[in-house]
C-alpha cells in the first residue's frame, strides 16, 4: 500500500483509480524488488548458518537415524548451507538480470536464455548437494529432491525460451 502511495505521488501523468491497478509494469517493480530482498535476507543468514546448524543438530536429535552419526553433523550441515547459500545468491543474480533485461523489453534474447540455463544448473547443484547432506539427515533427501524438480522445471522453460528466440529471430529476418 505504502508504495502503491509512493508511486502514486511520483506520477503526474496517472489518476488515483489507476495506481491501485496492477499491471504487469508493477509487477516487474515487485519482482525486481523480492529478489533484492531475497539477496539481502540470503547475505543475512550467511551470518547465521553456525547457529542454525547447532539448534539443527540439537533440536533434530531425535529424528530417524541416517546413514552417519548425527553428532557429527555440524561441519557438514554448515559447509551444506553455505555452499547453498552462495548458490541461491548466484540464482538471484541471474534473476536479477534476466528481470532487468524484461524491463528493457527485451524478453526473447540468447542473454535470458543463458540466465535460464543458469538458474537450472544452480537449482540442481544445490539438490545434489541437498541430498548429500541427506546422509546426516533425511529430511534433505526430500528437499533435495525438490531443487532437483525445480531445476527440471527451469530447465524446460529455458528450452522453451530457446526456441522462442528462435522463432523471433526467423521473423526478424522474414519481411
Amino acid at each position: 500500500m505504502i508504495f502503491c502511495v509512493l508511486y502514486y505521488s511520483y506520477s503526474k501523468t496517472m489518476t488515483k483509480e489507476s495506481v491501485f491497478m496492477w499491471n504487469k509494469d508493477k509487477s516487474l517493480i515487485l519482482s525486481r524488488i523480492l529478489t533484492v530482498a531475497a539477496a539481502i535476507a540470503a547475505l543475512i543468514t550467511a551470518f547465521f548458518i553456525p547457529a542454525i546448524a547447532e539448534w539443527y543438530e540439537y533440536e533434530m536429535s531425535v529424528e530417524a537415524n541416517s546413514v552417519f552419526d548425527r553428532s557429527t553433523m555440524f561441519v557438514p550441515m554448515c559447509v551444506t548451507l553455505y555452499v547453498c547459500d552462495v548458490l541461491a545468491l548466484g540464482a538471484l543474480w541471474n534473476l536479477h538480470i534476466l528481470l532487468r533485461n524484461i524491463s528493457r523489453e527485451e524478453v526473447f534474447t540468447n542473454r535470458n536464455t543463458a540466465c535460464l540455463r543458469r538458474i537450472s544448473w544452480i537449482c540442481m547443484g544445490v539438490g545434489v548437494v541437498m541430498m548429500i547432506f541427506g546422509l546426516w539427515s533425511s529430511i534433505f533427501i526430500f528437499f533435495g529432491m525438490c531443487a532437483l524438480m525445480f531445476g527440471l522445471i527451469m530447465r524446460v522453460l529455458k528450452n522453451v525460451f530457446e526456441k522462442a528466440v528462435e522463432i523471433k529471430s526467423e521473423n526478424d529476418f522474414t519481411i
